[in-house]
């Protein structure tokens, strides 16, 4: 006969909580140096990038579509 204690399986779902929760909050603060930058600087290496212009304007949409030509031959054997 199958046997289900509510008050065992919220215990249960509490610990795995907590528990969870302390391996994520440990993850996180391993990321410290992980922020939002506001511009490049700071991932790019200094004189390998210039930029003539600040601002990128989409012009046009250009989408080719070409068909793949069906094989013949049957891989299974």
């Amino acid at each position: 006969m199958f046997f289900f204690d509510l008050e065992l399986a919220i215990i249960s779902l509490v610990i795995g909580i907590a528990l969870s929760l302390i391996i994520m909050l440990i993850v996180r603060s391993k990321l410290k140096s992980v922020r939002a930058e506001r511009s490049a600087c700071n991932y790019t290496r200094a004189g390998s990038f210039r930029t003539t212009n600040q601002k990128d304007i989409f012009l046009f949409r250009n989408v080719v579509k070409t068909a793949r030509p069906k094989s013949n031959t049957n891989s299974r054997s």
